[in-house]
């Protein structure tokens, strides 16, 4: 993450409007549920990188929790951006508030819970951030407008989602309406049309990172574009960012929590509620049983911990899950060996919370229990929760294990934990599963296995070097821009074999290096890609007349303002931004 920082404090030099922004309407940009490169998606941590990169705002997905709470979560379940399970619309909020939602993307942002709806927009409001509403459930579209009329929040507001099926008149007060234009549609006639409606012509650019197809959407004059790499627009656009070394330029909001149990000193008091709280677990309301263990959790231990531990032999699937569940929150690793058993129950779900149980203990000494009961788990949710908690543990002697089971497993999901997991160990013999799994185009499915397989990569630094270089020799583009992001997070270790591919044979993989050394901003590269100015291939040359740019050393001058008249368009007004940054730079270093 640390040169993804230092591209965007790079960002704040540059105090002048290029040649590009000057000549460009008001695009407003738009990250597509936060920066995909940077931090986990629909979480504060995501709309709080919003605010410091100066973008206009974020699309967030809305759903319902079981008791009627609008949460910000993309899928219908919990599995996949937390540590915790189920679908959405089956879980209290209560719950769902206590799993992590930040861990599965980094360290730093452990802690990060779902946000209410109602929160979100408290936090846009006073930070001026602007929101696409992504409403993934029919339904709600009232409960969604009226949180946004009692906030006041209407003119930060586009409407998406389910909220696209609302007429002109019925949405008008509550937000603005989005149309949907495609990059063949985006057409003068069909944006007046648009605009003629009182709508916002809206263009989605997933998976997309190319600055001339950003650059193109833009000057084609459409309202709003939905972006996966917000740099590159920043870039584009020049927009100043406001990230200032130890100050934290959003404002913050006092985030929603349930309301907590009462707590009393009396040991008789405790006891008679943890037995109350006991009979509650073993009876047959799913809901009352979850809140009871919830409420478990804050009272002493001494009073909870030893009636639950023989609660865990209780003969009814139900007793079993929400008992394990409340001991996974104790703290108490010690615990471990009574979930084991737990591990070849005959229920799926008694299996599954007992993985996570283990996981949220940190339970290392479990670590040869779950290898072997991941051998021979045939559910693939299991499987799926095991890999991801052995990642946690950071089990080194689960990577075999993990890779053969990379290699074997066809469901997507597994694939994609046990990329999770090789990441977070960052052993050397994952680096070719990694590779293979960055490199395989095995359809939509795979897509999420191939993202994490190229931030696992990165995770692991100087050592994937070699791997993440050969991919951008790769046909797909696809493949070539994630392991491009790959080594821009892995910063100045890879400018050498950078250099080195400015002479590869494939003009995509000579374009990439060049963007990628761009980003970087090494001045080692500067005379390397001075060469390259002299390149075959008009893109690469564009690339690199931008890439010197960014970097800003002044040596570059004569080679870019040789090509001020270049017959190619892209190639002269990617050096003319260059001239313009390169000197504007200078100018500001000799001020300070």
């Amino acid at each position: 993450m640390r040169y993804i920082s230092i591209v965007i404090l790079s960002l704040i030099q540059l105090l002048t409007t290029l040649v590009f922004a000057e000549n460009t309407k008001k695009v407003e940009i738009f990250a597509h549920h936060g920066v995909l490169e940077d931090v986990p998606e629909n979480t504060f941590a995501a709309l709080k990188r919003a605010v410091e990169l100066g973008i206009d705002g974020i699309e967030i997905d809305i759903r319902q929790t079981k008791d009627n709470q609008l949460i910000l979560m993309c899928d219908e379940t919990i599995d996949r951006t937390t540590d915790g399970k189920g679908r959405v619309d089956q879980l209290l909020y209560a719950e769902i508030r206590q799993y992590d939602t930040g861990s599965w993307r980094g360290a730093e942002f452990k802690g990060e819970k779902a946000p209410l709806f109602s929160d979100v927009l408290k936090f846009c409001k006073i930070n001026n951030l602007k929101l696409i509403l992504n409403v993934k459930q029919p339904c709600l579209e009232k409960q969604v407008l009226d949180f946004v009329k009692s906030s006041e929040m209407s003119s930060q507001v586009y409407l998406w989602g389910t909220l696209r099926n609302l007429n002109k008149e019925d949405a008008e007060p509550y937000g603005k309406t989005l149309v949907f234009v495609s990059p063949e549609e985006t057409k003068e006639e069909i944006l007046n049309r648009i605009h003629e409606e009182k709508k916002y012509a809206f263009s989605i650019l997933p998976d997309n990172d190319n600055r001339q197809t950003i650059k193109n959407q833009i000057k084609m004059g459409v309202d709003v574009i939905l972006v996966d790499y917000p740099y590159v627009v920043i870039d584009i656009l020049n927009i100043k960012s406001q990230i200032i070394t130890n100050k934290r330029p959003f404002k913050n909001i006092e985030i929603s929590s349930p309301p907590q149990g009462e707590t009393n000193d009396n040991t008789a008091f405790i006891q008679g509620k943890v037995n109350t709280l006991l009979k509650t677990i073993k009876g047959a309301d799913y809901d009352k049983a979850r809140t009871a263990a919830m409420a478990l959790m804050v009272l002493p231990q001494e009073h909870t911990v030893p009636p639950l531990l023989k609660l865990l032999r209780n003969k009814h699937t139900h007793v079993k899950q929400n008992t394990v569940w409340a001991l996974g929150f104790c703290g108490d690793e010690s615990i471990a060996e009574y979930i084991h058993p737990l591990l070849k129950d005959k229920n799926t779900e008694v299996r599954r919370e007992a993985v996570l149980a283990l996981k949220r203990l940190g339970a290392k000494q479990s670590i040869p229990t779950l290898i072997e009961t991941l051998k021979t788990e045939t559910n693939q949710w299991v499987k799926y929760d095991i890999a991801r908690t052995l990642g946690t543990l950071e089990a080194r002697s689960a990577v075999f294990t993990l890779v053969n089971m990379l290699t074997k497993e066809k469901s997507a999901s597994v694939k994609s934990a046990c990329v999770e997991a090789l990441g977070r160990i960052g052993s050397d013999s994952t680096l070719p599963p990694l590779a293979n799994i960055l490199v395989t185009d095995a359809g939509e499915d795979a897509a999420w296995a191939r993202a994490k397989a190229a931030w696992a990569l990165a995770e692991i630094g100087e050592e994937s070097i070699p791997v993440l270089i050969s991919a951008l020799r790769d046909n797909e583009e696809a493949t070539r821009r994630r392991a491009g992001w790959a080594l821009i997070k892995i910063g100045a270790p890879a400018v050498k074999e950078l250099i080195n591919s400015l002479r590869d044979i494939n003009d995509s993989t000579r374009s990439r290096a060049a963007q990628v050394l761009g980003w970087i901003e090494d001045d080692s590269a500067v005379t390397s890609l001075v060469w390259t100015l002299k390149d075959e291939d008009p893109s690469v040359v564009s690339t690199a007349a931008w890439a010197l740019g960014r970097i800003g050393n002044t040596k570059a001058l004569p080679a870019l303002k040789s090509l001020e008249n270049n017959k190619n368009n892209d190639i002269r007004e990617n050096s003319i931004e260059a001239i313009e940054r390169i000197l504007t730079n200078k100018e500001t270093a000799q001020k300070s």
